[in-house]
């Protein structure tokens, strides 16, 4: 049953984002970004911008829909890659469509990728993790949270061939996460799958967050972080979790990064005002 929840979730994200480009619904791909973390540079690696819907919304008042979200909302598919005086890491895979294209864009080689974190086991999340039946990034060693690899058959069949892969135990907000790596901390985010992992990157006295999937629908989430979408396994726990981490982010004045934050996907968050519990995410300037 888990496996074929995996399935049907993965084949939901693509499927959405293929009809998005069969509607017209794509803006002109804009694919990278860089910021600087301390001595740490991070890129985004977009697999391409589009436009979500209305129609994978839990929870979602009708009026709150009309307010924030019209039509549609912008929406893609993100990973981000780092590089550091130790090595390049890299923070999920994406589809795989455009990663590597990505990659050698911003002078990164799958050869160089050292560590690889994986937020968690949905399609669009690993399905850069092999290409041509072997592992992309041969020379990397992967982390994930065990209950994510228990509870998906799909990612251990994707990391079947990789030297080495580390199981670890991601720590709460409230200790700060659980140090994977020098400058990468683990922290429980569970509610879209049982193991969704998010990672705080720390060098100096900066830091970022990578919330993975904490949010789809950014337009009503961030108002309205009890909304969940049809992707979460647990959609109470992913709402809980959601808001949890924003106001973590929030309170603590961090960078953040999500995997379906539209580019260029890197920004802060702030309390808004008009809509108490809720809060307002704040890009980068381009």
């Amino acid at each position: 049953m888990r496996d074929m929840f995996l399935l049907f979730a993965g084949i939901l994200v693509l499927a959405f984002f293929l009809s998005a480009a069969e509607c017209g619904a794509d803006v002109p791909a804009q694919n990278t970004f860089k910021v600087r973390i301390g001595a740490f540079e991070v890129f985004l690696l977009s697999e391409g911008q589009s436009e979500g819907n209305a129609s994978i919304l839990i929870g979602a008042d009708p009026s709150d829909v009309k307010k924030f979200i019209a039509s549609g909302y912008p929406s893609a598919v993100n990973a981000f890659a780092v590089r550091t005086p130790d090595g390049v890491l890299l923070f999920d895979a994406g589809f795989g469509r455009e990663l590597f294209k990505n990659l050698r864009s911003v002078g990164i080689g799958p050869d160089d990728i050292a560590s690889l974190f994986i937020t968690h086991s949905h399609g669009d999340h690993i399905g850069g993790l092999v290409k041509d039946a072997a592992p992309s990034f041969p020379n990397a060693k992967v982390y994930i949270a065990a209950s994510e690899f228990e509870w998906s058959q799909a990612v251990r069949d994707a990391l079947a061939g990789y030297a080495e892969v580390e199981r670890i135990t991601p720590g709460s907000l409230g200790d700060g996460g659980a140090e994977v790596l020098s400058g990468v901390r683990a922290i429980e985010a569970y509610g879209h799958t049982p193991g969704h992992t998010i990672f705080l990157v720390e060098s100096g006295d900066e830091r970022l967050l990578i919330w993975g999937d904490l949010t789809h629908a950014m337009a009503i989430q961030m108002p309205r972080p009890d909304v969940s979408v049809t992707y979460d396994f647990d959609p109470i726990k992913a709402a809980q979790t959601r808001q949890s981490v924003l106001k973590f982010a929030c309170d603590e004045k961090l960078l953040v990064a999500g995997m379906h934050i539209a580019y260029p996907s890197i920004g802060v968050l702030e309390k808004d005002d008009e809509n108490p519990g809720g809060y307002k995410f704040v890009p980068l300037p381009e």
